[in-house]
């Protein structure tokens, strides 16, 4: 499986249609399931998980299936036998429905209509996208994946997940899947504010990235370019607070933004404030780097960058000093002298401090943030934090909450 073709078409699947194209083990029920749930769909129950693997199973590697839940959200769906794989696009919607479609989808699928504002926070989060497009990068992706330059043909299904009140989600359910569509937003941009005050310009912009999936269906006000110009400048008040803590020059802050408020005021069309956004979190990210970056000799600089850059995997000696062109000997020593600190101790340091970030900023659990992080065990990383600042990551999270 060639998992960097996946990746290039996961990414231009996000940035030229703005839908999801994800990759499931066949036998990864729930996987598949929560990528294509409603906040309806009661997926405990036996006929939805035999139904699912019943499709699964005997799913044909030359079709792409089309699925369509009863609320006009579309998925679609194609099978690559070979690797065990099944691949979907979507969520996507062809159009955004108003209040009183909604209302019809409620009644139509049995469900009351006091459950209209999950429904509606459920729907704002699908991205528009044409199927024909959709169709369209689904054959892409298959002839890029399993290297056949065949034109599948596309067949309609239908689970029947909603036929009753009683294959519907238990309302805790209901109101869980939106609080955690909500809080994974959140996360987000807590993530982003992270990366950017840490000056990792790629994590920074590959967070957007998700970011950009994950309300591209939201909706603030009616009109979509001032909705487009309201996340700009969103996005700009949120990297200049990082900025701030990264120690950034105020003089320097003020300059960019009040930059970007002035080209977000004047761009009148959705391609050019996402370029601005773009934009906006690379120059913060870049200016975090600069600021950090003064502070120590060419070679050391670079080495601490290219750590922040790769924090997140196993780092040697000997890569670190081939990246700077030095000894590993002599690499350690000067580092030393101007860190006052070893590499070792320097990395785990940063992870703490990016770890502690997120413990203050986002739900994630203490588990994920060390993972994400670099740190192989939780039990380390609650050890290095403790030592670090004094209490365990949940007892930090208690007492220093900044953004939920």
């Amino acid at each position: 499986m060639n998992e960097e073709a996946l990746e290039i078409l996961q990414m231009n699947a996000l940035e030229l249609l703005g839908i999801q194209l994800e990759g499931y083990d066949m036998n990864d029920l729930k996987g598949i399931s929560n990528h294509i749930k409603s906040p309806f769909t009661n997926t405990s129950r036996k006929q939805f998980k035999s139904e699912l693997k019943h499709f699964i199973v005997n799913m044909k590697s030359n079709k792409i299936y089309h699925y369509t839940n009863v609320f006009d959200v579309n998925f679609l769906i194609f099978k690559f036998k070979k690797y065990k794989q099944v691949y979907i696009i979507g969520p996507y919607m062809e159009q955004r429905p108003n209040e009183r479609r909604c209302n019809e989808l409620l009644q139509q699928a049995n469900i009351k209509i006091s459950k209209l504002t999950i429904l509606k926070q459920y729907l704002l989060r699908i991205p528009l996208c044409h199927h024909v497009k959709a169709q369209k990068m689904c054959r892409l992706a298959i002839r890029f994946l399993k290297k056949r330059n065949i034109v599948y043909e596309t067949e309609t299904i239908d689970f029947h997940f909603h036929l009753s009140t009683d294959s519907l989600a238990e309302s805790k359910a209901q109101v869980d899947f939106t609080l955690k569509e909500i809080e994974q937003r959140y996360n987000l941009e807590n993530q982003l504010l992270t990366a950017v005050e840490n000056g990792n310009v790629d994590e920074a912009l590959e967070i957007l990235n998700r970011m950009n999936l994950s309300v591209s269906g939201l909706r603030r006000v009616k009109d979509d370019i001032l909705n487009e110009q309201y996340k700009a400048f969103l996005i700009n008040i949120l990297c200049r607070k990082a900025g701030e803590k990264a120690g950034i020059s105020l003089i320097h802050i003020d300059e960019i933004s009040e930059k970007y408020a002035s080209m977000i005021d004047q761009t009148m069309d959705s391609e050019g404030i996402n370029e601005i956004i773009h934009s906006i979190v690379k120059e913060y990210a870049e200016r975090a780097m600069k600021t950090k970056a003064n502070a120590y000799s060419p070679k050391v600089s670079k080495v601490v960058q290219y750590i922040e850059r790769n924090l997140d995997r196993p780092l040697t000696l000997k890569e670190l000093a081939a990246h700077v062109e030095l000894a590993p000997s002599y690499l350690s020593r000067i580092f030393n002298q101007e860190m006052k600190q070893s590499i070792s101790q320097y990395v785990i340091e940063l992870r703490v401090k990016k770890g502690r970030d997120l413990i203050a900023r986002t739900k994630m659990t203490v588990s994920e943030i060390a993972l994400y992080v670099g740190f192989k065990e939780q039990s380390y990383f609650t050890q290095c934090f403790k030592k670090q600042y004094g209490m365990t990551p949940l007892k930090y999270r208690t007492e220093h909450k900044e953004f939920f």
